[in-house]
């Protein structure tokens, strides 16, 4: 497993992302973080990312929150232990 060090997000990629499939999980924080929106997109899909940049804003102006996981991640058996 790879540990977050500061400014790892700034190196360069070794090569170019053309496909990542990730889940994007928009919760409502003054309804008892109740789903309002659960799509699957693929971050390498330039217009999937508009999206998820478009619907960030919107949620952080109106008391919501993204949560954005690799698509592998999401399906793990780990994850419910």
């Amino acid at each position: 497993m790879n540990q977050y060090r500061k400014g790892i997000e700034n190196v360069p990629l070794k090569e170019i992302n053309t496909h990542f499939k990730a889940l994007v999980i928009v919760y409502n924080l003054r309804d008892n973080d109740n789903v309002v929106i659960e799509r699957q997109i693929d971050y390498g899909n330039h217009e999937d990312r508009k999206w998820l940049g478009r619907v960030t804003y919107w949620a952080i102006s109106n008391h919501h929150s993204v949560e954005t996981i690799a698509i592998v991640d999401a399906e793990s058996p780990y994850l419910n232990e």
